[in-house]
């Protein structure tokens, strides 16, 4: 049986146990706010109305469509910030929910650290909500999740960004967006973590990380990678160069959150 395989049905049946100690635990406790503990009251069960506000409050805002960093309403200069004039980025356009703070901040280490794989049918509608007020994502041909390397995978137990890209376009097909999620996009090495570094290494330490199984067919096709937290934006860049050598016509990026890259 092939890794992958194996790595599905481990998935699999990790997610069934987390999913049936989770509903143990609330015939004994209701359902608390994933971000602060609090009762959600009327606003579901995954955030209080207090929390529901601060994401609100701080997911609207101005940002570079090419790197996805805040800026201000007049520092965008024919259409990108000053450090995106001059570049040719790999990725055409990047589309995101909000900043990496907040309640936002909180569910995503909460999904991606904290074993609660379940949120993402929720940050999932946040990132099809994103998706379809941007505009410039409707012709996608296939949502492309960053892979996590198989070690990886394994000791976390489900790759978030692929739960993720399965959750949004769940919430998309609603919408007649039905572009299907593709697992072509492979990572063949392991590499420390991006955090764990300076910017003057992240380069270095994805070389040939990404690859692209033999068999895939992307000749053409407009790509949107799907990932949950872009900083400097080189695994994006990265990835994205792994597809545009596969014949990609364009890639694109969806991200949750983008984090401030002082």
């Amino acid at each position: 049986m092939a890794i992958r395989q194996v790595l599905r049905l481990w998935e699999r049946t990790r997610r069934l146990a987390y999913q049936a100690a989770g509903g143990l635990t609330d015939l004994v406790c209701p359902a608390r706010c994933a971000v602060c503990a609090a009762e959600p009251g009327d606003m579901g069960d995954t955030l209080c109305p207090a929390c529901w506000q601060q994401l609100r409050e701080c997911c609207p805002g101005r940002y570079c469509p090419t790197c996805g960093h805040d800026t201000g309403p007049y520092a965008l200069i024919d259409g990108c910030c000053h450090r995106c004039q001059h570049r040719r980025p790999a990725v055409s356009r990047v589309v995101r929910v909000g900043p990496y703070e907040g309640p936002l901040r909180e569910l995503i280490l909460a999904f991606k650290f904290g074993r609660q794989s379940h949120l993402d049918a929720f940050l999932g509608d946040l990132l099809a909500s994103a998706i379809l007020g941007d505009g410039q994502l409707g012709n996608v041909d296939l949502f492309i999740p960053i892979p996590l390397h198989w070690r990886r995978r394994w000791s976390r137990g489900y790759d978030q960004a692929e739960l993720l890209a399965q959750a949004a376009a769940r919430r998309l097909r609603r919408h007649e967006r039905a572009a299907p999620v593709n697992g072509d996009l492979l990572r063949v090495r392991h590499t420390p973590p991006q955090t764990s570094l300076a910017v003057s290494q992240r380069l270095f330490n994805l070389r040939r990380a990404f690859a692209v199984r033999p068999e895939a067919s992307f000749a053409g096709k407009h790509l949107c990678l799907i990932d949950d937290v872009a900083t400097t934006g080189t695994t994006l860049r990265v990835a994205a160069q792994a597809l545009r050598k596969a014949g990609a016509a364009r890639v694109s990026a969806a991200v949750l959150s983008v984090a401030a890259n002082d």
